[in-house]
This record gives structure tokens, sequence and C-alpha cells, in this order.
């Protein structure tokens, strides 16, 4: 073998290794991404298209302001107009809880949380 034909082996592996590598990358970010999604959950997003936070808690009117739309024989006047939304029905947002979180070692030994004691002899 000449070393052309060395040169020209070693540059097609090179080429070959480098699309394998970006392919592999390439599903290994994607596949993170909807990992991320899917641990996200889904957005409050109610059937208007607006947010949970532009409905009010108490009678779910939707409070964004919306263009209002015009094809070519309607003129609009551009005034931005409230959303006509009565109430949201997207996703329910889980409740946010707070639970203390707990150790092996204070479950197991009821004087390990105590600061500043000695253990008793028993």
């Amino acid at each position: 073998m000449s070393g052309f034909e060395i040169a020209l082996i070693i540059l097609a592996g090179g080429y070959v290794a480098g699309g394998a590598y970006d392919r592999i990358r390439k599903a290994l970010v994607q596949r993170s991404k909807a990992r991320e999604r899917a641990l996200a959950g889904p957005e409050p997003v109610c059937g208007c298209g607006h947010h949970l936070a532009y409905h009010d808690a108490r009678d779910g009117l939707c409070y964004a302001s919306v263009k209002p739309r015009g094809d070519s024989l309607e003129k609009t006047d551009g005034q931005e107009r409230r959303c006509s939304c009565r109430r949201y029905a997207g996703p329910e947002p889980l409740a946010t809880l707070y639970a203390p979180e707990l150790t092996t070692s204070a479950h197991e030994d009821p004087d390990a949380g105590r600061a500043g004691e000695l253990p008793s002899a028993r």
C-alpha cells in the first residue's frame, strides 16, 4: 500500500467516525430533551391558548387581551379586546406540598437529632 492509500483510508475512517459521533450525540440530546419534557408535565394552558396565570382563580375568567382577527373583506380597528374564555379548562397543576426529609439516622436513633448532648451510658 502506498502512502496515498493509507492517508485515504485514515481520512475515510475519520469521516465515518465523525458522522457516527454526530448521530450518537444528536440522539442523546433528543433523548434528554424528551425526558425533560416528560418530567415537566403538561403546561397549564387553557383551550383559549392562554396560561393559567391569566385566569382568575374564583370565577375562571380569562383576563388576557386578544387582537381581533380580520380577513381581506373585514377591517379591524386594531384595538385589543379581552379574551372571551369564561373559565379555565386546561390541566390542573398539582398542589405543592412540603414534607420534611426523613433521614435514616434520625429514624433509627431517637437521640441522634439532639445537638450538644452526649449519648447516655446504658
